[in-house]
């Protein structure tokens, strides 16, 4: 009975997921708005010179994801909130979670604004790591890792071009992991749902 009850529950949540991956895209907006940002970011890197501007421009920029992604959203036809779904809720307190973040992005732009912009690469890859497990996603395991440790490496190996190499890997791996997305969804439109 007990493992009746089990099998019961473990189903109900992979019919939740994969509605949610459905409804969502599996958040693939998020990802195109933050290819969209970062390739701006990898723009202003190569014109702004002054760390603290170019700091203060990805501590706001950054804000712009959220509304940049239901615009993505709305010309995908996707429902960012998942509406009816309470993984929905889920998911999006997993994004507000960057928002703790703040106070340290602000100390960090005063404090080495130099780090900033692979700093913010490796907070915006560790967060999605979640996300792998909530949409069933080898893409987002693959972001989860590929970006924290090659922005990671170009801030302590390219010190000297991280304001334009920092914002352009991240920008070709979320292009990546939009690809991986793409990918998957179109899999889970063949599959029957369980």
């Amino acid at each position: 009975m007990e493992k009746t009850a089990q099998r019961d529950s473990s189903t109900e949540l992979e019919a939740l997921q994969t509605d949610l991956s459905t409804k969502t895209g599996r958040g693939v907006n998020f990802i195109v708005a933050g290819v969209i940002l970062w390739s701006a970011f990898a723009v202003l890197g190569a014109f702004l010179t002054n760390d603290v501007v170019l700091a203060l421009a990805y501590a706001f920029g950054a804000g712009l994801l959220f509304p940049l992604s239901l615009l993505v959203a709305r010309a995908m036809k996707l429902d960012p909130y998942a509406k009816g779904n309470p993984l929905g809720a889920l998911a999006g307190l997993l994004g507000a979670v960057q928002i703790l973040f703040i106070p340290l992005m602000l100390g960090a732009t005063f404090a080495v604004p130099h780090v900033v912009p692979w700093f913010l690469a490796v907070l915006v890859g560790a967060h999605l790591l979640p996300y792998a497990w909530l949409y069933n996603s080898r893409a987002y395991l693959f972001a989860s890792i590929g970006i924290p440790v090659a922005a990671g490496l170009v801030g302590w190996l390219l010190r000297a071009l991280v304001p334009i190499a920092a914002p352009s890997v991240t920008a070709v791996l979320l292009a990546v992991t939009a690809f991986m997305l793409a990918r998957e969804n179109g899999r889970s439109m063949r599959r029957p749902p369980p």
